[in-house]
């Protein structure tokens, strides 16, 4: 917990000298989220990376619609917290997401059954996708977008905007 975080010119640099895939963790604001880009990241994910520490921590879902609406298809973006079944990953889909990643899902699974146990845990995500796409009259993941999901009043969040 004392070493000190990563600058922008640390992860520039780092961009630098890697020549692959480049993705950020932790986004949760717009300005953060284009200067990603402007590094030449491939992708980011929308994390509060803590949030289970961090309690005054907007949940990432919130602040999904808004960094992907600004970022467009310059880079991949992800989501990252949150994921517990399939629902979850078609209203990330539908907020902008092009992907999720599950975090402790597979871990449940693992610890309880080995591969078994993860292949289990993904055929419970899939069938819940597979669930909530046909309740929505959607016959798969790309016809979805954000009027497909009820959002509550004052739900959603855009930092980092001004």
């Amino acid at each position: 917990m004392q070493t000190p975080l990563p600058t922008w010119e640390d992860l520039a640099w780092l961009r630098e000298q890697w020549g692959g895939p480049f993705m950020v963790k932790g986004v949760c604001r717009v300005d953060d989220a284009k200067r990603i880009v402007d590094l030449g990241a491939t992708a980011l994910s929308v994390s509060n990376h803590g949030g289970n520490n961090l309690d005054g921590t907007p949940a990432p879902i919130r602040c999904l619609p808004a960094i992907a609406d600004a970022v467009g298809d310059k880079i991949e973006v992800v989501l990252d917290g949150g994921v517990r079944r399939g629902s979850d990953v078609v209203k990330a889909l539908a907020l902008g997401a092009r992907a999720v990643m599950i975090g402790r899902a597979y871990l449940w699974g693992l610890a309880a059954n080995g591969q078994p146990g993860v292949e289990n845990v993904l055929d419970l995500l899939r069938g819940g996708i597979d669930s909530a796409l046909l309740g929505m009259g959607k016959s798969n993941i790309n016809e979805l977008n954000i009027d497909d999901i009820v959002i509550p009043h004052d739900f959603l969040r855009a930092l980092g905007t001004k």
